[in-house]
């Protein structure tokens, strides 16, 4: 199937490894130029080095801190420096909170993650999409997590950012469909990145076996007997930002394997 997105541009936030770098290779090989962010520009620059090098498409690698909201000025206009034009499509990702409680949870930890986890997301959104509701085409995909639906114990960050993130997402969709702005959620559970393997360790920890024990019990409690690969989630982030999807919005696209208890 060609989804119709040849020659557009993307922005793809904390991009360089996991899930946002398996969105971005999925779009490279739609022909989709790509920039991929990260906060390390050794690891951004190396994530588009193998996109190029995989596809043969436009990729460009930029470092950048999601932990001052800032910093999504300059990144924006490096991007379109080196795409040579504003991106029709914005993929939203940050990295992964740290396991707390409630009650736990610091002040300072509050505040980071406030800032890598949302308001850095909404200042890009702010930035990227007038000009996408000028062109009368554009695609804000947001990489969501189980956490929006429904809380995950000893996470509390995930819950409370992820959430009201998505809650933004789900009103701003509402406001650009009418001038040819989509904006959805795709979101992963049971897929098997870097960051599976830390929380696996983390979550071990909690229960007093190891990492690699959490591991096999979740895998084996998942209802396909494996974890998804990141292509699976890449696919279905080219797929939503595709013209084929034009029809689809403010929706939460759960790549899971059916582990979801519900379709809310």
């Amino acid at each position: 199937m060609d989804l119709g997105i040849g020659g557009k541009r993307a922005l793809l936030l904390a991009a360089s490894g996991g899930l946002g770098f398996a969105s971005a290779l999925a779009l490279a090989r739609e022909n989709v130029q790509v920039c991929v962010s990260g906060s390390n520009s050794d690891r951004a620059a190396g994530a588009a080095r193998r996109i190029a090098d995989d596809t043969g498409t436009t990729a460009v690698g930029l470092a950048s801190d999601l932990s001052d909201p800032s910093n999504m000025n300059a990144l924006l206009e490096a991007t379109i420096s080196a795409l040579d034009g504003a991106p029709d499509i914005l993929v939203l990702n940050h990295g992964g909170p740290p396991l707390r409680k409630a009650l736990e949870v610091t002040g300072d930890e509050l505040a980071s993650h406030a800032n890598m986890m949302m308001f850095s997301l909404i200042r890009m959104v702010q930035l990227v999409v007038p000009a996408m509701r000028e062109r009368g085409w554009g695609r804000v995909v947001l990489v969501g997590a189980p956490a929006i639906g429904e809380p995950i114990p000893n996470n509390v960050l995930s819950n409370l950012y992820r959430s009201g993130m998505a809650n933004y997402c789900k009103t701003l969709s509402g406001e650009v469909i009418a001038d040819g702005v989509t904006v959805n959620i795709v979101s992963p559970s049971a897929v098997r990145t870097d960051r599976t393997l830390s929380t696996a360790e983390q979550r071990g920890a909690l229960k007093g076996i190891s990492g690699e024990e959490e591991l096999t019990a979740r895998e084996s409690a998942t209802l396909a007997r494996r974890f998804g690969t990141p292509d699976e989630f890449g696919a279905m982030v080219a797929f939503i930002a595709s013209d084929r999807a034009s029809y689809t919005n403010g929706a939460n696209i759960r790549v899971d394997g059916g582990s979801a208890k519900g379709f809310g």
